[in-house]
């Protein structure tokens, strides 16, 4: 599920009758207190209940009756929430943004880099962070060097598709699916 965010956070703390209010407070940002609030109610909606957020100490999120895997991402006033029921999840989701040119050797391999063109492409670097991000999130600190342990294979950015991506040291793959339009970059994988 994917959310553009224009609510307020009194609009937000309306459409729940209970969050975790000591986690809230601690928030400074009116931002990210309205990312925070936005997640609940986006799994709320997601789900069909309200659900309580947990984070174990990698700061992965988890529900905390364990009935679903999640996984969250945010850019901007952009959220995308995923639950799955048994299977590993990712998602990411991010807002377009040509600085991704000049960080773009840091999170991929000289073969990548060759392969994905040399960085000329703007929508196929931003889709290359986002698979990295969210297979790091299925993966976890396995994952953390993106451009040695995590290789994507060729493909041409289109508006939606599919990637073949691999965790290099267990030489396992993953297939992860995309959406690209103006306002963002989504990728999610299911494993």
């Amino acid at each position: 599920m994917v959310w553009d965010l224009t609510e307020s956070i009194d609009e937000l703390s309306k459409q729940l009758t209970s969050f975790n209010e000591t986690e809230f407070d601690k928030i400074v940002s009116e931002k990210r207190k309205r990312e925070f609030l936005g997640v609940q109610v986006a799994m709320k909606e997601l789900l069909g209940k309200e659900v309580q957020i947990s984070h174990d100490v990698d700061g992965k999120p988890f529900l905390s009756d364990d009935s679903y895997q999640i996984s969250i991402s945010h850019s901007k006033n952009w959220i995308a929430v995923m639950a799955h029921p048994t299977c590993s999840i990712g998602i990411d989701v991010e807002c377009p943004n040509d600085k991704i040119q000049k960080i773009y050797t840091r999170f991929l391999s000289n073969v990548e880099q060759k392969d994905l063109s040399n960085g000329k492409n703007i929508n196929q670097l931003l889709l290359a962070w986002s698979v990295k991000e969210a297979l790091y999130k299925i993966i976890g600190k396995e994952a953390v060097d993106f451009a040695n342990q995590l290789r994507i294979f060729h493909f041409e950015p289109k508006l939606s598709g599919e990637i073949m991506a691999q965790h290099t040291p267990t030489k396992k793959l993953y297939q992860l699916r995309y959406i690209q339009n103006s306002a963002y970059t989504l990728v999610y994988c299911v494993d």
